[in-house]
């Protein structure tokens, strides 16, 4: 995971204040997400969804924050936390279903966000794509 350059996390930041400020952003993307398969549906039944919605958004804020690090970081330090926690050992989320969330998170990002461009779609691709390939690696 090499660092993803600063115009690109802070266009990815931008946007994801945007899209916090719909009150209905994170309902959105899981209702997009939990329609997208059913393997992600099973994974998510019994789930206490609010809280699994702020649980998303301090990992996107994460996410934004490692990805501008180097390997050992401090920005890094909440990175192999969540990539145990996903991992075949614990939640046991296989690696071909984050290519299914980043995608419904752009479709949804791109819905809530006023200021959409493709400029800001490549800073949510690029800075998903980072720490997706980061949570492949440890699975």
């Amino acid at each position: 995971m090499g660092p993803v350059p600063t115009r690109a996390t802070d266009a990815f930041l931008a946007s994801l204040k945007r899209c916090l400020g719909a009150p209905e952003f994170l309902s959105a993307f899981y209702e997009r997400f939990t329609a997208s398969s059913e393997e992600v549906r099973d994974k998510f039944r019994g789930v206490d969804m609010k809280r699994q919605a702020r649980v998303l958004e301090d990992s996107l804020y994460v996410v934004a924050v490692a990805v501008q690090g180097t390997e050992g970081s401090l920005a890094r330090g909440d990175l192999p936390r969540l990539a145990e926690r996903h991992s075949r050992r614990d939640l046991d989320i296989r690696p071909e279903l984050y290519d299914l969330w980043a995608q419904c998170l752009v479709e949804t990002a791109r819905a809530h966000d006023p200021h959409w461009t493709d400029e800001v779609e490549s800073a949510w691709r690029d800075t998903l794509a980072s720490g997706v390939e980061y949570m492949r690696r440890r699975y």
